[in-house]
């Protein structure tokens, strides 16, 4: 067993000696293992004088940069216009009905089905009378008609 093991371990590192073989030009392993291509200084490496060792390693693989969006015959396109108008999203749809109270009040835009008093409601969960905005009052929670919802009479 020790021998089958260590004829496989043999095979595996003479397979590796020609590793870089496998590399294309350009990819994350060019520029390592034996070879004159690879005796020079490389920018950024310990074996470069003008730059010296890169903290936390003392041999940095090359920057492999993705080149697919250079593309002949193309032209690089502007910055895009920021849009002018407001986004329109529909009533309701964050489940909040924000007529009562302004934009940062949520009073539910369906109530539950077992709610018979809806101010009631609101009140056990902290809601203090809310002033009804743009004059609409889809849950009738102005009974007096003061403009404001749950207030005093209503």
């Amino acid at each position: 067993m020790l021998l089958a093991l260590g004829i496989g371990l043999a095979g595996t590192l003479a397979a590796d000696s020609d590793a870089d073989s496998r590399w294309s030009a350009g990819s994350p392993g060019d520029g390592y293992g034996p070879g004159p291509q690879n005796d020079r200084p490389k920018p950024g490496h310990a074996d470069d004088p003008g730059q010296g060792a890169q903290a936390g390693s003392a041999v940095t693989p090359p920057a492999f940069v993705q080149d697919f969006a250079q593309q002949p015959g193309t032209k690089p396109q502007g910055p895009a216009l920021s849009p002018t108008a407001g986004v329109e999203i529909a009533e309701g749809t964050d489940g909040c009905d924000h007529a009562y109270g302004g934009r940062d009040v949520c009073v539910p835009w369906e109530f539950p089905a077992s709610v018979t008093d809806k101010c009631g409601w609101l009140k056990e969960r902290g809601f203090k009378p809310l002033k009804i905005e743009g004059g609409r009052d889809r849950h009738a929670l102005d009974r007096n008609g003061d403009g404001t919802a749950c207030g005093p009479g209503d």
